[in-house]
């Protein structure tokens, strides 16, 4: 199992990797966070299996240049 799934993009050419993570869903990934850039611009959506991980900032920094992680707890969302 993946522990993290991409779900949307604001990256064009990322449009079919999110496709394609999307096969991936299971009822564990129940944690939405988001990635943003260093201008605040955000990049990505997906969901977690941890509402704690850096895993899906570690791993997506290199290619999107993304820089904070934040998650929705309690309806708030909380940068890590």
């Amino acid at each position: 199992m993946k522990p993290y799934i991409l779900t949307h993009t604001t990256l064009s050419e990322e449009k079919q990797r999110i496709q394609d993570d999307l096969k991936y869903k299971t009822e564990a990934h129940k944690y939405p966070f988001r990635l943003f850039d260093d201008d605040g611009e955000l990049y990505y959506e997906g969901l977690s299996v941890e509402n704690d991980s850096f895993e899906p900032l570690d791993e997506e920094q290199p290619n999107s240049g993304v820089t904070e992680i934040h998650y929705l707890n309690n309806g708030n969302w909380e940068q890590l």
